[in-house]
């Protein structure tokens, strides 16, 4: 009986991973989790999901919060200065970009470990000099 209960739970669990939609975010998305998040807080983003009415998972809500639609994050090109930050900070602290993001308000740890993989690492790896503006 245990085993028929277990795979009754699977059935069920997958069923309701069906109705989850994947893809891009919508407008309309957006503004349900920023109003969502501005008259209830964040808290657990399961169950923020599902009170939201969002058919999203927690962990694609949160990240969507965290990494695009919180007020405080910064958009648009990282600067030289904040580039030349970014390199002495990861000669420091290796690949910490939680803690790398820290040192530079507004942007966030995915954005700078993108910006370090796709600007700094391939020239590094090619041994060319880095020029901070980008003019190599």
């Amino acid at each position: 009986m245990g085993e028929e209960a277990n795979s009754m739970d699977k059935r069920i669990n997958s069923s309701q991973e069906a109705d989850v939609r994947k893809g891009p975010w919508t407008m309309e998305e957006d503004l349900i989790l920023i109003n969502y998040i501005a008259n209830h807080g964040e808290g657990v983003w399961n169950s923020l999901a599902k009170s939201a009415g969002l058919n999203r998972t927690g962990k694609s809500c949160r990240l969507r919060w965290l990494n695009y639609l919180r007020p405080d994050v910064r958009r648009g090109n990282i600067t030289p200065e904040e580039q030349l930050l970014i390199m002495e900070l990861h000669s420091r602290w290796g690949n910490r970009w939680s803690k790398i993001a820290r040192q530079l308000p507004g942007r966030t740890d995915n954005e700078i470990k993108n910006f370090w993989r796709t600007r700094i690492q391939k020239k590094t790896k090619q041994g060319e000099s880095f020029d901070q503006y980008g003019q190599n």
